[in-house]
């Protein structure tokens, strides 16, 4: 079972490959494309 990333900063999630999706009260949530479809990550800025 796959687990959620999460980032301690946009900046290391850009590098990793993430687009931003939408915004969180703590941060963002950002997105990739993969061959099964999009996977999801946290940015926790707080």
């Amino acid at each position: 079972m796959a687990g959620l990333m999460v980032f301690k900063s946009l900046a290391d999630a850009l590098r990793a490959g993430y687009q931003v999706y939408d915004r969180t009260p703590d941060g963002y949530l950002v997105r990739t494309k993969t061959t099964a479809g999009w996977a999801l990550a946290l940015v926790s800025c707080r």
